[in-house]
């Protein structure tokens, strides 16, 4: 089983709506529910079809995956016979010379070296919990040549210009998609749309040749322009595998804080986490957090080793983080390492790791427009954000 697939992760996502949030750390490593990252999702569905390898292409330094990733033993990653995770970042930089420093061939090398007889293909910017095995049931079932997943959600849930998708499905054969459109050409409405999970299944074969005329085009290989190669030709199948799990396309602050609001919720909790495939993580050893007694929680959710002195409620709240006395946390994602100081009064905010907030501070965001304060910054008792 382990020697099936030969997995390939576009890590290139468009960034700059979730910036100052990947400034310094790309949208796979984006914390999610007090203790995961985006890349936990998709690693657990390669553990949970035993997958033992992958290759990651990265836009930028990748530094974070790195330290959250390192061998890849929470997934099973760091096998010794043919397993590991092969990196390549910088493909930003790397897409902008005349040779691409070998972007391609470095495709071609790592599926020649793999016994794998399918590639999958897939991104990391959206948060789902989807069984690849199943998939892969499904793409043989219906002998595709192509097989992508899709997940019919209603227009207005995206952004205006969202940069994903929709699958239109052939009229004469209801399980063939027909045609790939950008979601943006739709005005947002509350119609459901068959939207692109951003992953697709083809034999090495046939990958190999897409990857050749994606490569004449001078293109990213991405899931779209994969899809866009392949259906030039009539005579390739592309179907559709219909993913009915919690779904969320990270793309800006607010998409990315609903995320973490969602989780409060648990039904979608369950929806996301509770499916036939667990979702595994770094293991980090640290004390559980610890409670004042004058300290009120209410329906948030709170990672190990924090101190909590202050009032929390519908709130997630990521490991190390400490809050004082006195203190009011509302519908906030605080991330790791945060100091929140006495009397400050947080509503609808992001704190990035390590920041820290000084006495009697008011921050008043709201949930379409949260206020996100950079790693490692200083919010001043006059309001100032100081960045570190």
């Amino acid at each position: 089983m382990k020697n099936k697939y030969a997995v390939i992760f576009n890590l290139v996502e468009e960034s700059d709506e979730l910036l100052p949030l990947t400034d310094r750390r790309p949208v796979a490593t984006l914390p999610i529910a007090g203790r995961y990252r985006l890349i936990d999702f998709p690693f657990s569905s390669l553990s949970n079809a035993e997958i033992r390898s992958a290759s990651l292409f990265i836009s930028g330094s990748g530094r974070s995956l790195y330290d959250h990733v390192r061998a890849g033993q929470a997934w099973g990653l760091d096998n010794v016979t043919g397993g590991g995770i092969f990196t390549h970042s910088q493909i930003k930089l790397k897409s902008k010379t005349e040779s691409n420093l070998n972007y391609y061939q470095d495709h071609r090398d790592y599926l020649d070296k793999s016994s794998s007889k399918y590639v999958v293909l897939l991104g990391s910017n959206i948060l789902a919990n989807l069984s690849i095995d199943s998939m892969l049931a499904y793409h043989l079932e219906e002998a595709n040549d192509i097989t992508v997943a899709y997940k019919s959600v209603p227009r207005n849930e995206l952004r205006e210009d969202t940069i994903f998708s929709r699958y239109i499905f052939s009229e004469n054969h209801k399980k063939r998609i027909d045609k790939i459109q950008p979601l943006s050409d739709l005005a947002l409405v509350s119609t459901e749309v068959m939207f692109g999970l951003n992953i697709l299944i083809t034999e090495k074969e046939s990958f190999m040749r897409y990857l050749d005329e994606v490569e004449e085009l001078n293109q990213l290989v991405s899931v779209e322009n994969i899809l866009n190669v392949a259906k030039e030709n009539p005579a390739v199948q592309i179907g559709g595998y219909e993913y009915t799990g919690y779904l969320k396309a990270i793309e800006d602050h607010t998409s990315y804080f609903a995320a973490n609001m969602d989780m409060l919720d648990e039904e979608k909790f369950n929806a996301l986490f509770y499916r036939e495939s667990p979702v595994l993580t770094k293991s980090k050893n640290s004390a559980p957090s610890y409670y004042g007694k004058e300290s009120q929680v209410k329906n948030s959710l709170l990672a190990n080793d924090c101190e909590i002195y202050g009032q929390v409620e519908n709130s997630v709240i990521f490991r190390k983080s400490f809050i004082c006395e006195k203190s009011q946390i509302n519908h906030s994602v605080i991330l790791q390492g945060s100091y929140v100081d006495e009397y400050a009064d947080l509503d609808y905010v992001i704190l990035d790791k390590r920041v820290h907030v000084e006495k009697g501070v008011k921050l008043e965001g709201t949930a379409e427009n949260p206020i996100v304060v950079p790693k490692d910054s200083r919010v001043l008792s006059s309001g100032e954000i100081v960045e570190g």
